[in-house]
């Protein structure tokens, strides 16, 4: 049995001084007070990322930055096949150094450029090496390769060295028929899941999937209980895009083919209206706002406040995005407080509803059940803050969750444990070497940028015809 003694305890419920805590095994045993001499540390459940993608390095390095959504994504192609454990192990470490005690990956892109099986069972030695809790959204899709629309037209207005590298970089394969990507998904959750290592179906969006896709998850959903994670609303062409093809209202299908359950995750939902905020807080569905992500892919702020005022789950995402590309998750949550709780005297929640954002909310959509609480019996994932370096002008009193709001980062993580191991110890990771690993993705992929040569050289022709054909068809809607 383990026990630290904190001068201060917090999570969503509020705070304790001079907190005694007793882990035994993966779980809190005892939490007593008033303990002697107790560590200048802030003790509270770790944090959670409800919605990421684990990108190897940062998407800034193949030019991605200041890109919308719908070019970014195309522009990831810049980046080549790398080694799947290192591509999992590199993110997931900077995770775990940024307090993130479990993370849902939405695995969209295979980074490997080998069969899935390999690279999930990569995916899931990297996060038992690191520590954290995974949930691995497989990625489901069979519709619009290119744009949110059939891209005959699109690809007749590039140049023919430009539409014959963009053929050949993304229609040179053809979609898996719907029965193969379903059978994908149950074939890694027998072979890999795990109370450690959950597997959820991951459609990619509304505009990437057919209605026959949809209904086929719903259905394996309900038949299997797995969670169903996908984006919904992220940009305003994709708003345009539903509102164009369900004019009586894409949620009100989802809600018809059974897809709105409280087994849905919604990541994003920046352009989600009122009336469908109401529809899915009463499926039970969880939100995950991703506020970095939404300022570096101007993609939009997401209604929050308004997500809750109707009643919603709420919960913490990155998105792969953090502010500074560095999956700093105590950073996002001051974040996504500046941003969305209130102006002025006008407050529309308080801090403590971001840390049950980040702490509580997140569980059961990484599929980690009930925790995110310093209460007896709760799992022991838990997050040490260095308290005297959070206050290092140590001028008076102050409440440690005005300083952690103030200027928490992960500077100040002591200790990262998950399920009762310690996966950060004094800053430094326990298992798995992140030096390591960035320096072999990089040599990697500075190796292989001659092979990403076409499509560099196809990459003006090609970005400017994507924005003629999102403007043209949805102008600034």
């Amino acid at each position: 049995m383990r026990v630290i003694n904190a001068t201060e305890g917090l999570d969503a419920t509020g705070r304790t001084t001079h907190l005694s805590l007793a882990i035994e095994g993966a779980h809190i045993a005892r939490i007593g007070g008033a303990v002697d001499a107790p560590e200048d540390v802030i003790i509270l459940p770790a944090l959670v990322n409800a919605h990421d993608h684990a990108r190897p390095l940062r998407s800034s390095s193949v030019g991605g930055f200041g890109k919308p959504l719908e070019t970014w994504l195309h522009r990831l192609s810049m980046m080549a096949p790398v080694d799947p454990y290192l591509a999992a192990l590199a993110p997931l470490a900077r995770a775990a150094l940024g307090g993130q005690g479990a993370v849902m990956i939405h695995h969209v892109r295979p980074m490997g450029g080998t069969d899935y099986m390999t690279e999930a069972e990569a995916m899931a030695r990297a996060a038992r090496d690191v520590g954290v809790r995974v949930a691995l959204g497989i990625g489901m899709r069979d519709s619009n390769p290119l744009v949110y629309a059939a891209h005959d037209e699109l690809l007749a207005s590039l140049e023919v060295p430009v539409r014959a590298e963009i053929e050949a970089r993304f229609l040179s394969q053809p979609m898996m028929p719907i029965k193969d990507q379903l059978a994908r998904v149950d074939a890694v959750a027998a072979a890999l899941g795990g109370p450690m290592f959950d597997v959820q179906y991951a459609p990619n969006g509304p505009q990437w999937c057919s209605e026959p896709l949809w209904e086929a998850i719903a259905e394996a959903s309900a038949r299997t209980g797995r969670r169903i994670t996908t984006h919904l609303y992220e940009t305003k062409y994709q708003r345009a895009w539903a509102d164009r093809n369900y004019p009586k209202g894409m949620l009100k299908r989802w809600k018809e083919i059974g897809l709105l359950s409280p087994r849905l995750t919604l990541a994003h939902c920046v352009y989600a209206e009122p009336d469908e905020l109401e529809m899915i807080a009463e499926a039970g569905c969880t939100i995950v706002t991703n506020a970095s992500s939404n300022l570096a892919l101007r993609s939009g702020i997401a209604p929050v406040a308004e997500m809750l005022k109707r009643g919603c789950k709420v919960a913490m995402g990155i998105d792969g995005q953090a502010f500074d590309e560095d999956d700093d998750a105590l950073r996002e949550i001051r974040l996504l407080w500046s941003l969305h709780a209130g102006w002025g005297f006008d407050r529309a929640f308080e801090p403590s509803t971001v840390l049950r954002m980040a702490l509580e909310a997140g569980r059961e959509a990484v599929g980690a059940g009930e925790g995110g609480r310093l209460a007896e019996g709760q799992p022991a994932d838990l997050l040490v803050i260095d308290r005297a370096a959070l206050d290092d002008d140590a001028l008076m009193p102050v409440d440690p969750i005005e300083l952690l709001f103030a200027r928490g980062n992960r500077a100040h993580v002591r200790e990262l444990m998950v399920a009762g191991r310690s996966v950060v110890r004094n800053g430094r990771l326990t298992g798995g070497d992140l030096d390591a690993a960035q320096r072999e993705l990089r040599a990697a992929y500075r190796g292989a940028m001659p092979s990403r040569a076409g499509f560099a050289q196809a990459w003006a022709g090609f970005e400017k015809a994507v924005c003629a054909h999102y403007l043209n068809r949805f102008g600034c809607c």
